[in-house]
């Protein structure tokens, strides 16, 4: 077998899947369009107004299109789109703000944070100091907080989760940054689509010094990053560590797709967003019905996200991973972390939360739920583009 063969197989089977993945959504015709045009296998390399290669006109027309859009989708005064990833994105804007205090708290691991930042990972490869923002059930502990940021001395607090199901109070950690002089990070990847949408933490980009994240969760862009900040400062040193710093070509396909995203997301996001935050509370009220448990907290989530109780999963002779596994026998996705995501089903126009909580309640039962599946797959049909 071929590598086209395996390809065929491969689109052949996710598009007979429900997905419901917490960090994938699905393109459009048009955004998956662009990424095989023929700039998927041409170069840019263009510091201020300059770009070093011949060819690039149309391209670079729809590079600042596609900023001014972003600009208008987030309010924002500055972006940077050309990052490949959301972890790139974070290394550029870490990079962009570090000073002399070079002590960094974010969200651990173990507290449902992004694992990028610790671990000998970006600190050890920026070279910063990372410490835990006391957290409890994926509630920061403001208090807590701000007598760590004062005794720790510091310098940057990055916000955003792996397991993001709620949003921060924005005011009350604006109000530690001015006591303290700290510089802000919001984490978006997660919630991207979300932000752009205005139903969650619409205060994100006024109170944080740099929002960033990944551009393919909630969001509807092909896989990549960005970054927007209001500081004309910090815009410039985001410009300076984009090219050479961490990245040199910035596959020029992906920035026509993602600019088709945006435009899309001008159009729907509002509607989309919506959509997405509704389907997990119906999702969450019927999967508690039918007596699966999630985490606690995760029951009141106010993203795409719902985080499954592994006790749960163990009375029933699962654990996180054998449950996933379980479920893509039956044709149902999901993470080996116990995360749920409404994001793609819901541009996928599914919205009978019952019966796929009853699906998904209905498996981890050992119930066979066949009929139901293919009910829900064959009702798949792609919306807001």
């Amino acid at each position: 077998m071929n590598t086209q063969a395996l390809i065929d197989r491969y689109d052949n089977y996710r598009s007979g899947t429900l997905n419901l993945q917490a960090s994938e959504n699905i393109l459009s015709p048009n955004a998956r369009k662009a990424l095989s045009s023929d700039m998927a296998g041409r170069y840019s390399l263009s510091t201020g107004n300059y770009n070093a290669y011949g060819g690039t006109i149309y391209f670079d027309e729809i590079l600042q299109l596609l900023k001014n859009n972003v600009n208008n989708l987030f309010g924002s005064k500055y972006c940077e789109p050309r990052p490949l990833s959301g972890h790139i994105a974070a290394e550029i804007s870490l990079l962009s703000i570090l000073g002399r205090n070079r002590n960094v708290m974010a969200i651990s691991e173990e507290d449902g944070g992004y694992p990028g930042y610790s671990g000998k990972h970006l600190d050890r490869v920026l070279g910063y100091n990372f410490y835990k923002a006391p957290c409890n059930n994926f509630d920061l502990e403001y208090d807590a907080m701000e007598k760590s940021i004062k005794d720790l001395k510091i310098g940057t607090v990055i916000l955003g989760q792996s397991m993001f199901i709620k949003p921060y109070d924005m005011k009350r950690i604006h109000e530690i940054s001015e006591k303290y002089n700290l510089t802000i990070l919001y984490d978006a990847s997660h919630v991207m689509g979300l932000l752009a949408g205005k139903v969650f933490q619409p205060d994100a980009l006024k109170y944080s010094d740099v929002v960033y994240g990944s551009t393919h969760k909630t969001f509807f862009g092909p896989q990549g990053g960005i970054i927007m900040t209001n500081n004309h400062e910090i815009a410039e040193k985001i410009d300076e560590n984009t090219i050479f710093n961490t990245m040199d070509n910035i596959n020029l396909s992906r920035i026509a797709s993602l600019s088709i995203a945006v435009e899309e997301m001008l159009k729907f996001g509002k509607q989309y967003a919506k959509a997405v935050i509704n389907n997990t509370e119906n999702l969450s009220k019927n999967l508690i019905a039918d007596g699966f448990k999630l985490l606690p907290g995760s029951e009141h989530s106010k993203t795409h996200q719902l985080l499954i109780d592994e006790s749960y999963l163990k009375n029933k002779k699962y654990d996180y991973r054998t449950f996933s596994e379980e479920l893509e026998k039956h044709m149902v996705i999901i993470d080996r972390f116990g995360r749920i995501g409404t994001q793609e089903i819901t541009r996928c126009g599914i919205s009978d939360m019952g019966l796929v909580a009853d699906v998904i309640s209905g498996i981890s039962n050992k119930l066979n739920k066949t009929e139901e599946i293919n009910r829900l797959i064959s009702e798949k049909k792609l919306k807001f583009w």
